[in-house]
């Protein structure tokens, strides 16, 4: 198992879809989308 906590290795396609929902969402604006597999909470938290 990979050490992220989606569980597997991240791949280009889940930034292309991130990207994809930030210019397709007309009506977000000044947000700061992660997309990371939830390693950012895995380094914060202590399990």
């Amino acid at each position: 198992m990979h050490s992220t906590r989606s569980g597997r290795a991240g791949r280009v396609a889940d930034i292309a879809e991130a990207v994809l929902y930030l210019a397709r969402a007309g009506f977000v604006t000044g947000q700061v989308l992660t997309v990371d597999g939830g390693m950012t909470r895995k380094m914060i938290y202590v399990e």
